[in-house]
């Protein structure tokens, strides 16, 4: 099989398609970026299957990859309402009837942003998948791809790819939507897309950036498991309030009675 491109200038024996790889983190950020969207992912659609950090393998069925044995990384690749109980090494889609993710996701990064924009692109088109999605995180590439930048592959019916993009921020951290700022994927995936600017920058001044993930609907940001619990702790306090004020009332109302 092709060598994976993730980290460039590194010795092939650096690779081992049975161990989980995770070198492509180059920075906190990087890797808080990952690690919140598959905690997003994972929470809001527990019946399909987010992989992370890992070789993706596939045989090429078209164009000039056909027959092509492919190895590619992404950050994060979304298998919609598709179950792999066991923990994997690397995702082979020939054990899997071919399928392919829904999404692929790769954050920016110093070494591989290149890579990412162009050949990663092509070959998820080439492959089939629905949405490939880039953004940056922090300053990593060009003053072309400077963020707030998320760029969004959309595939169309005749397997070419729309391409979308957004150079403005959705809100910033604690703020409200602006809903002018939003890439709509809805009628592909259960959501759709923005960035958040975040409060806390990177190495001095560098400001930082999230990818979010929005109800369709709604103007509401989809929320990590922790969020969730503390929402529903949020919640159940303002039941016990409301209960109390009810029960303090009746007692008044009570009291007039007698």
């Amino acid at each position: 099989m092709k060598r994976s491109t993730r980290i460039e200038n590194a010795p092939p024996d650096l690779f081992d398609p049975n161990e989980p790889r995770l070198g492509r983190r180059e920075s906190e950020p990087h890797s808080a970026e990952i690690t919140y969207i598959y905690d997003v992912l994972t929470t809001n659609f527990p019946e399909s299957r987010v992989v992370w950090d890992l070789h993706h393998y596939f045989v090429g069925t078209s164009g000039v990859l056909k027959e092509e044995e492919i190895d590619i990384q992404f950050d994060v690749s979304f298998f919609r309402d598709f179950k792999i109980s066991h923990s994997l090494s690397s995702y082979d889609a020939r054990k899997h009837e071919g399928k392919v993710p829904n999404l692929a996701i790769n954050v920016l990064s110093k070494s591989t942003w290149r890579a990412d924009l162009s050949d990663h692109a092509d070959t998820c088109k080439i492959l089939g998948i629905p949405v490939y999605v880039v953004f940056s995180p922090y300053k990593v590439a060009s003053k072309i791809y400077a963020p707030p930048f998320l760029r969004v592959f959309i595939l169309q019916e005749e397997g070419s790819y729309k391409q979308i993009e957004l150079h403005n921020t959705t809100l910033n951290e604690g703020e409200a939507i602006n809903e002018k700022h939003i890439i709509d994927i809805s009628e592909k995936l259960p959501f759709r897309l923005g960035l958040m600017r975040l409060k806390r920058k990177h190495e001095g001044d560098l400001p930082r950036f999230r990818l979010i993930f929005i109800d369709p609907s709604t103007p509401k940001i989809l929320l990590t498991r922790a969020e969730k619990a503390e929402d529903r702790a949020e919640k159940a306090e303002d039941r016990a309030e409301k209960a109390e004020k009810t029960l303090q009332l009746y007692r008044e109302r009570f009291g007039e009675l007698k």
